[in-house]
């Protein structure tokens, strides 16, 4: 492999990076403009990491914007993922909250 070649594929590696955290700031900065909107009556955890589904955030992200610990996001989401997939309503549709939002 010539120098030139490796050379491409770090800035192609590094371009990629770069292009994934611009994605993410920009996700991250419509989220904020929007959070007052996007969070109006949703008081449990659970309910706010619900809006953040689809979009592809880290956990820790997630956390950092609903006030919470990527641990627990990642709980709750895998609880949710778990209850969705067997056809049961999650608690923010039940109005219940888990052990973990109620720790939170």
């Amino acid at each position: 492999m010539t120098d030139l070649s490796k050379d491409n594929k770090d800035l192609t590696k590094q371009l990629k990076s770069l292009n994934e955290n611009v994605e993410v700031l920009i996700k991250l900065t419509a989220m904020s403009l929007g959070k007052d909107y996007l969070f109006k009556g949703k008081e449990e955890v659970g309910e706010k990491i619900d809006v953040f589904e689809g979009l592809d955030l880290s956990d820790k992200i997630i956390a950092l914007i609903v006030g919470s610990t990527p641990e627990s996001v990642q709980s709750l989401r895998s609880q949710r993922k778990a209850k969705l997939k067997k056809g049961q309503p999650v608690p923010s549709q039940q109005g219940e909250m888990t052990n973990i939002e109620k720790s939170v």
